[in-house]
């Protein structure tokens, strides 16, 4: 674990981004750009600060034309505790830097009209980052509270739909909006979440599969509750699979056509078995 939590962590800028800043000098709003972009960099901060006080692994911070992200390799395969930590603390920074401008603007360091633009950029920042809409924060939040109660693989899959939904809604949003023609910047944020999560639909079996590897290397807590799973004795192992939730441990109690107990089996026999391709009936793994 390093000294600092931005040791070391390098900062990937999308080539649009640059498209961005000569737009911003061309139209005389540099400044207000750049500090738009610098609040991101706070923000995103905040999930870094967090993340390393957990031991996550941080890879990289990428500067987006439209925001930026922290790729950090425990996105769903932690707690569902410390992910909801990770993904607020990004918008939790904001609060300190609208009261840290508002001193400022108390002691007379800055005036009114610039003040007044910092905090409209940090509550636009914030409140869009809230969003639940996957990748942003509110959407991470969604998929592990909604984990709570039904199984992760589901879990997955429901929060990006759900999420395809919405951010369609704010392209449909950028073309009603009364007095203007087309809201741009709206447009373009809602084209590039609803391409993400079409991306995301299409990779989340790969993001399941992640989850199950973690839990086969690295297990899970004691401190987790212990979840018993009823199965019948002829279905197959990675339809089973799909049931488990993610902040439990799970024992399979596997029943006959009677309804009668054949057996146990615990979490790690399963997965061992799943990712040797073992993928038989149930009652095969009580006999």
């Amino acid at each position: 674990m390093t000294k600092y939590p931005w040791q070391g962590i390098p900062i990937k800028i999308h080539p649009l981004f640059w498209g961005i800043i000569s737009l911003s000098v061309w139209t005389g709003y540099f400044t207000e750009i750049m500090t738009l972009f610098v609040l991101v960099i706070i923000h995103e901060m905040g999930h870094v600060t967090a993340a390393w006080s957990y031991g996550w692994t941080i890879r990289k911070i990428e500067l987006l034309p439209f925001g930026g992200v922290a790729i950090m390799d425990e996105w769903g395969n932690t707690s569902v505790k410390e992910e909801i930590v990770v993904a607020l603390a990004g918008p939790f920074h904001h609060i300190w830097m609208i009261l840290l401008s508002y001193l400022f603007y108390l002691l007379g360091w800055w005036n009114q009209e610039w003040t007044e633009y910092f905090i409209k950029g940090n509550m636009i920042i914030a409140t869009f980052n809230l969003l639940p809409i996957y990748p942003l924060d509110g959407g991470r939040i969604l998929q592990s509270l909604l984990s709570y109660w039904i199984p992760y693989r589901s879990c997955i899959l429901y929060t990006c739909w759900f999420s395809l939904f919405l951010s369609f809604g704010l392209v449909l949003l950028s073309v009603v909006i009364p007095g203007i023609r087309v809201h741009l910047p709206l447009l373009c944020i809602g084209l590039f979440l609803f391409l993400s999560n079409i991306h995301f639909i299409k990779r989340q079996r790969f993001q399941f599969l992640r989850f199950l590897l973690h839990r086969l290397h690295h297990g899970i807590p004691e401190s987790v509750p212990l979840y018993k799973i009823s199965v019948s004795k002829n279905e197959h192992l990675p339809n089973v699979i799909k049931k488990w939730y993610r902040d439990r441990y799970h024992v399979l109690e596997v029943m006959d056509s009677q309804g009668k107990v054949m057996g146990l089996l615990p979490e790690e026999k399963m997965l061992q078995s799943y990712f040797n391709r073992e993928w038989y009936q149930m009652k095969e793994f009580v006999r």
